[in-house]
């Protein structure tokens, strides 16, 4: 039996000077899978070409049995939810409005717009944002404002969330605090599919990688299986050395 929800087959992309080719991605229920790589790799574009907001050459995505070309706006909003770390809202939001904002696929009535604000609150309260709701998005601190982010993934109740280097540019106390959020998330049967920065947090988290160069996948498995020294210095073309954890069962790269 196939219990994959996500399915990325063959993909190619491209556009100027730099293209994917042939990936092949795949994600179960409630599990945490990482794309890795660096800059300029194609991790942000892969997620983009799932999330349907770019069109790929040639390969299909599979999202719950479904090729995601028959898929309209609306139907893929009820089942992927993309958190970015480039959202800057043009207007002065409050914190309760950013999370509604995933609503937006959403039906309305009186008795669906109360039950509605009880979930709002308790999506603000699993980030430990439930006495924000009133704040400014835009006083938020960057790690405020990208919890606030996961509560409007939570908000729009879909399967499957996709996190674009959601840690890019925090403090390891903000870094390590989003991604225990989105870890435990994967525990009540979210799916998480998430590109990072940081090699080290991917290692300690997830419970699969995917580590893309120039548009290409070069390996992939289980974090301890494939973080080692000879992949780490192809992939960032970089002297590094790998030490396990004294006490947890991940590895640690050292640049």
């Amino acid at each position: 039996m196939n219990n994959k929800i996500l399915e990325v087959k063959n993909l190619c992309f491209s556009y100027e000077n730099f293209s994917l080719n042939n990936l092949n991605i795949s994600l179960k229920k409630g599990t945490f899978v990482g794309i890795i790589g660096p800059n300029g790799a194609g991790k942000s574009t892969t997620l983009n070409l799932i999330a349907k907001l770019l069109k790929p050459k040639s390969g299909k995505i599979i999202l719950f049995g479904k090729d995601i070309r028959k898929l309209n706006r609306l139907e893929i909003a009820k089942l992927i939810s993309f958190v970015r770390q480039d959202f800057n809202p043009a207007f002065e939001f409050k914190v309760k409005d950013i999370v509604e904002m995933g609503g937006y696929h959403k039906s309305r009535s009186f008795f669906s717009n109360c039950e509605d604000l009880t979930k709002i609150k308790e999506s603000l309260k699993i980030v430990g944002l439930e006495n924000f709701e009133n704040r400014s998005f835009s006083t938020l601190s960057g790690g405020e404002q990208r919890r606030a982010l996961i509560a409007r993934s939570l908000y729009q109740e879909t399967p499957i969330i996709l996190v674009d280097e959601l840690t890019a540019h925090l403090d390891i106390s903000h870094s390590i605090k989003i991604v225990e959020i989105l870890k435990q998330l994967t525990k009540f049967g979210k799916s998480v599919l998430a590109a990072f920065h940081n090699i080290n947090i991917a290692a300690k988290y997830c419970d699969y990688i995917y580590a893309l160069k120039n548009g290409k996948i070069i390996f992939e498995g289980i974090p301890k299986n494939v973080i080692y020294k000879e992949n780490i210095q192809q992939l960032y073309e970089t002297e590094v050395e790998i030490l396990p954890h004294p006490t947890k069962n991940y590895p640690i790269v050292i640049f």
